[in-house]
């Protein structure tokens, strides 16, 4: 008995050390919190228009033709594949895919030396077009893109340092898979035209129309959203702390998003885990709650990608996936992480 005596003791007393330890580094973490700068940033919330070029002409694919009676390629015969960004042509640079098509049919079957990326390396090939039996003209069997525009929703502005920034994820090519590496781009407004409404296996989306009026010029497209430079403020701010990732529980949340003409507005969520406070990304699951939206969109959305997300009055971070087996979950980016762009 008096063993058992001393194992309790002894466990009572390794428990309260392991509390005070807890505790200790509570209040540690609460203490460098304080001691470090918090910003203040206005929310969007706001429908926005995102336009963007590619740095070079994106390879999205690439084909065969009939030339002289046979199938040729001549993409494929110089060894380039999807993915590659075409970055020269005979020594200058390839701007957009309308001169590069350009000068494939002016080419007349000379041979072109062009360089190109492919993820972290750099090449050189050489491209002989060839004239297409259907056609007459000179082609090269590549399909290229430029550009990629789409619709989704404005996180922040940065009144200090004139930082706006969206979706809280990158822009991906639909045929590579790969990030758009892209020279430049612009946010604009957008208007709302439209809801489908989200189910298990099919994720809905917010249909809208980009507009004419440029809110900031974009220079980055990264895993964590586009981030760019602008001198507009429309309307009146609404400011909000920001929140440090410690800081962030699950528990009650809103999601601040527009899903109507009647422009943006707060709507009951919760943060129900936290699934990475040190990652770059998808570092919480949010889960919508409020009746309203559930009513209108389903729950998370094609397009509410970069909707600010608030706990207990801070922005905390913004959505940016939807769960396709279920629409009313998605991942979200803790505002820190997108700060530090």
């Amino acid at each position: 008995m008096k063993k058992i005596w001393k194992w309790t003791a002894l466990l009572t007393t390794l428990l309260l050390l392991f509390t005070g330890v807890s505790v200790t580094l509570t209040a540690l973490a609460v203490s460098a919190a304080a001691n470090r700068e918090r910003k203040s940033v206005i929310v969007g919330g706001e429908l926005v228009g995102i336009r963007l070029k590619t740095r070079g002409v994106l390879v999205v694919g690439t084909d065969a033709f009939a030339s002289g009676g046979q199938d040729v390629s001549p993409a494929q015969e110089a060894g380039l594949q999807k993915g590659d960004l075409l970055k020269t042509a005979d020594g200058a640079d390839v701007k957009d895919g309308a001169s590069f098509s350009r000068l494939i049919a002016e080419s007349e079957g000379r041979p072109l030396d062009l360089t190109y990326e492919r993820g972290d390396e750099t090449g050189s090939v050489t491209l002989t077009p060839r004239i297409s039996d259907a056609t007459g003209e000179y082609k090269s069997g590549l399909w290229v893109r430029d550009s990629a525009a789409g619709i989704g929703t404005l996180t922040y502005t940065d009144p200090e340092t004139g930082t706006i920034a969206a979706l809280g994820h990158g822009i991906y090519d639909a045929d590579t898979g790969g990030i758009l590496t892209i020279s430049d781009g612009v946010i604009t407004d957008a208007s709302f035209t439209y809801v489908v409404k989200g189910e298990i296996g099919a994720p809905g989306e917010i249909g809208g129309t980009i507009g004419d009026l440029t809110l900031g010029d974009v220079d980055t497209n990264a895993d964590d959203g586009i981030y760019g430079t602008t001198s507009v403020s429309e309307g009146e701010p609404i400011v909000y702390e920001t929140a440090f990732a410690g800081e962030i529980h699950t528990g009650p949340a809103q999601i601040l998003c527009t899903v109507s003409n009647d422009g943006k507005a707060l709507y009951d969520a919760q943060i129900t885990r936290i699934c990475d406070r040190k990652g770059a990304t998808k570092n919480m699951i949010v889960k919508v709650t409020d009746e309203a939206l559930l009513a209108v969109t389903g729950g998370i959305v094609q397009g509410m990608s970069g909707a600010p997300v608030i706990q207990d009055g801070r922005l905390i971070g913004a959505v940016t996936h939807v769960f396709v087996n279920d629409p009313k979950c998605g991942y979200g980016i803790f505002i820190e992480n997108m700060l530090r762009r």
